[in-house]
């Protein structure tokens, strides 16, 4: 079955690994700790106004505040880690993906993985990711590309991991291994790439995604092999052609990173 952009969006937006339990909440460096306080406030301000069908309740500055603190790009990401930081890094990427997928599923009366599983309901599901992600615009232009951010932050580290990781550590990876790493990364860019040619018309949300697809191009280059690489350069392509004029640089720009391009430890195993 093939999905359609914005029911791929729903459903997908995987962090590239966990390479470590997560941390319990009262061990967190405090840069982490201000981040869970945060995500377990948004969450919660989100339940309720779904709960009520309430959507504008999530329209508050101090709403749209607490998002900024989970998605801090200076505070969680540009600090100075090792590759043992990578489970914690991860946890925090996780914030960032649940509270988009809970964005875009604001609204579904079932359980979305339920709704995947039946007949007929996908496009349903595209419909409501669709509207959602137009709805909560300002919200996804913070949350989508973290996430992006986050594989890009994670790349440079995950390669040093994987050159001195022992026989034991990598086995941890599962039996996908490095392909099942690859097969994220690819996914979770292009499943925003997704988000981008779904959006109807010029909108912020467009191009804040657009630029950031450029930035973290090369850092998502280096973990894929050629032919994935490939297939992401012709995607861009394919988006590049579909969109408003203003948004072709930045693609085209994102599409030359793909073309060849440095492998890293993960594309080389």
């Amino acid at each position: 079955m093939r999905m359609r952009p914005c029911a791929l969006a729903v459903v997908g937006m995987l962090v590239l690994l966990q390479l470590a339990p997560a941390a319990r909440a009262d061990t967190l460096p405090p840069q982490f700790m201000a981040q869970y306080d945060a995500a377990q406030a948004y969450l919660q301000l989100l339940q309720d106004a779904d709960a009520a069908n309430s959507p504008e309740q999530l329209d508050s500055p101090h709403t749209l505040a607490l998002l900024a603190a989970v998605t801090d790009r200076r505070g969680i990401l540009e600090q100075a880690y090792t590759p043992q930081d990578l489970g914690l890094l991860a946890g925090a990427c996780e914030y960032g993906k649940t509270l988009k997928t809970r964005l875009m599923l604001f609204g579904a009366p079932t359980d979305p993985v339920a709704v995947l599983m039946q007949t007929g309901q996908l496009d349903r599901l595209q419909q409501l990711g669709a509207h959602n992600a137009e709805r909560f615009n300002a919200h996804l232009q913070r949350l989508l590309p973290y996430l992006l951010q986050c594989g890009a932050r994670m790349q440079p580290l995950l390669d040093q991991w994987l050159g001195t990781a022992s026989p034991a550590e990598l086995a941890g990876l599962g039996p996908g291994g490095a392909d099942t790493l690859r097969q994220n990364a690819q996914r979770q860019y292009l499943e925003i790439l997704a988000v981008v040619t779904a959006q109807p018309g010029p909108s912020a949300l467009k191009q804040t995604l657009v630029t950031a697809l450029a930035e973290a191009a090369s850092a998502y280059a280096r973990m894929l092999q050629p032919a994935q690489r490939l297939q992401v350069k012709q995607a861009l392509g394919e988006a590049a052609a579909q969109v408003d004029g203003r948004y072709v640089t930045a693609l085209e720009s994102a599409a030359d990173a793909f073309n060849g391009g440095r492998c890293g430890t993960l594309c080389r195993m």
